[in-house]
């Protein structure tokens, strides 16, 4: 719609500054399929007690299926709706990034008064930092003026399976967290031989077999394998396979290999395998995943095998 196209322009010269550097906002923590604009989100504070004069547009409405975010995803969906005075919204995020990025409103919702709607695509940075981030939106009109800002909590997760821990310090990460990551879409696997000698991979991925190995180990937790990342060569952009013991594992040694099923066309393949356990926080209550084994190494395409083989030997975990 040309209106929508010669208001947005008119939105970007009302907000922007004069001599701002052209960006296209590639390394912003968010990134959505809309014009960016460098600097703070227009607009008054969600925490202002003085909503502003009535004229100015607002958000009525912000949501998405989940608030949860990985680091790296892709096309997460947010929407809402805005007071029929808006042409568009502005969207940052509160505490990380440079800038937002403006996208024109939708036509109006029949079911909520004539209200506008909006949706944004949105994909989210690799490096996203865990934790909770407010994500902000703020309505603008066709002079640049924006009403007040409103936030939805977004709990972006930790790379390493912890249960939310990091949004949440009152959630327990799991007991025990085997951990695989690499550098390149390859197919690499985390290979681990359990107490028993059960070997648990993607393919196999849960130590049933090991948690009642020892009579005292009835309460042991089961591992299972969250994932088999970049099967097949199908890049997820993850890159990363993790066992994962949400209560303590089964006594005795487990033994951990990085095997290169597939090297998918690409070159040396530098993986990265660690150990991360629940410890207590000072306040003696409440726990918190720290990581305390760590093993770095390099695969070369020569070395893949399609599974015929574990793979390179990392380390050994003793479970008391």
């Amino acid at each position: 719609m040309a209106w929508i196209a010669s208001t947005l322009v008119a939105i970007a010269a009302a907000v922007s500054c004069s001599g701002e550097r052209a960006t296209l906002g590639l390394e912003e923590p968010i990134r959505v399929r809309a014009t960016f604009k460098e600097g703070p989100l227009p607009g008054a504070s969600p925490t202002t007690l003085d909503g502003g004069p009535a004229a100015l547009p607002t958000v009525t409405a912000y949501e998405s299926a989940s608030t949860v975010v990985r680091p790296g995803q892709a096309g997460k969906v947010l929407s809402g709706r805005t007071t029929p005075g808006a042409v568009a919204v502005a969207v940052r995020f509160a505490d990380l990034g440079s800038g937002y990025w403006v996208l024109p409103v939708g036509g109006p919702d029949p079911q909520n008064g004539g209200e506008l709607v909006w949706q944004a695509d949105a994909d989210f940075g690799i490096g996203l930092p865990p934790g909770l981030h407010p994500l902000r939106v703020v309505a603008i009109d066709a002079l640049g003026n924006a009403g007040t800002q409103r936030d939805l909590g977004l709990c972006v997760t930790a790379a390493i399976a912890d249960n939310l821990n990091a949004c949440n310090p009152t959630r327990n990460p799991p007991a025990a967290v085997i951990s695989l990551s690499w550098d390149v879409p390859a197919d690499l696997d985390l290979v681990v031989v359990g107490p028993s000698g059960r070997v648990i991979d993607a393919k196999h991925p849960r130590t049933e077999a090991d948690a009642g190995a020892d009579a005292g180990d009835a309460g042991a937790a089961v591992g299972v394998i969250d994932r088999d990342s970049n099967a097949g060569c199908r890049a997820d952009g993850l890159a990363r396979e993790s066992l994962v013991f949400q209560r303590a594992p089964a006594t005795g040694s487990y033994f951990v290999y990085v095997n290169l099923f597939d090297a998918c066309g690409k070159g040396p393949a530098h993986f990265r395998a660690s150990l991360v356990e629940a410890q207590l926080r000072a306040d003696g209550v409440t726990q918190v995943p720290v990581e305390t084994l760590v093993r770095t190494g390099t695969l070369l395409p020569a070395e893949a095998n399609g599974g015929a083989r574990l793979g390179t030997f990392v380390f050994e975990i003793p479970f008391p």
